[in-house]
């Protein structure tokens, strides 16, 4: 007689089991791959992003000059030389003097030369307009006088204002000096020369002009009506700003 196979209520529940499972697995694989798919694509659409992102930034990168930015540089070149060249002329004495007043030992002030100007003033009556103006080392006497004055009154005169300003300054006189230190030398450096324009009318000898040196103690004078025209212009060169 043939056997009769029989399945235990336990062998079929393990069938079902292992059915069970491998469906299981079947669709959590799907799962990861579908997932793994999406990330590659993520990653590609990032790699792509930054490819635009250094292309862009290429074309950016990319600079065209334009005539408006050369004149802008040239401007700002011709800005600086000119901060350069006004910072070098005021970082110096002046452009005029330079390191010609240096050695000065005494300053003489408005006051002194307003007071010496008014004492001669007041003293003659031929004079219209006196002033005393300095410019460096140099003492300037302009004196108006009225018509037809005397030349040798003129230049007295002169020298009495230059006197009477060196004596309101007070320096030590040399003896047998007519003048002071003040117009000669303090300590082998050399101070104030003097050079005075005298003016009249009605009079071939004016203007008048008059000169001394810090080495002399008199002065020395060239008139309007000297022939000698090289020895006028060298006179009047001495009462032009030196430079």
């Amino acid at each position: 007689m043939a056997k009769k196979f029989e399945f235990d209520d336990e062998n079929e529940s393990n069938v079902e089991n292992n059915s069970f499972d491998e469906s299981f697995i079947t669709d959590d694989f799907s799962k990861n791959q579908q997932s793994q798919i999406k990330e590659d694509t993520i990653e590609y659409v990032e790699e792509s992003n930054d490819g635009d992102d250094s292309l862009m930034a290429k074309k950016k990168k990319k600079f065209v000059w334009k005539w408006w930015h050369y004149a802008l540089i040239g401007l700002s070149v011709i800005f600086i030389v000119f901060m350069v060249y006004i910072f070098a002329v005021s970082s110096n004495e002046g452009p005029v003097y330079g390191n010609r007043c240096a050695g000065l030992e005494t300053e003489i002030n408005k006051d002194l030369r307003t007071a010496a100007a008014t004492t001669v003033k007041e003293k003659y009556s031929e004079i219209k307009d006196i002033t005393l103006d300095i410019e460096c080392k140099q003492l300037k006497v302009d004196i108006i006088y009225k018509e037809k004055m005397d030349t040798k009154k003129a230049q007295k005169i002169a020298e009495e204002a230059v006197k009477t300003l060196d004596d309101l300054v007070g320096k030590t006189k040399e003896e047998g000096k007519t003048y002071s230190t003040l117009f000669g030398y303090i300590n082998n450096a050399p101070q104030y020369e003097v050079n005075l324009f005298l003016e009249s009318t009605d009079s071939s000898d004016f203007p008048i002009y008059g000169t001394k040196h810090t080495q002399n103690d008199e002065f020395s004078y060239t008139l309007a009506s000297v022939k000698d025209e090289t020895s006028k212009e060298a006179a009047q060169e001495t009462l032009k700003d030196k430079k």
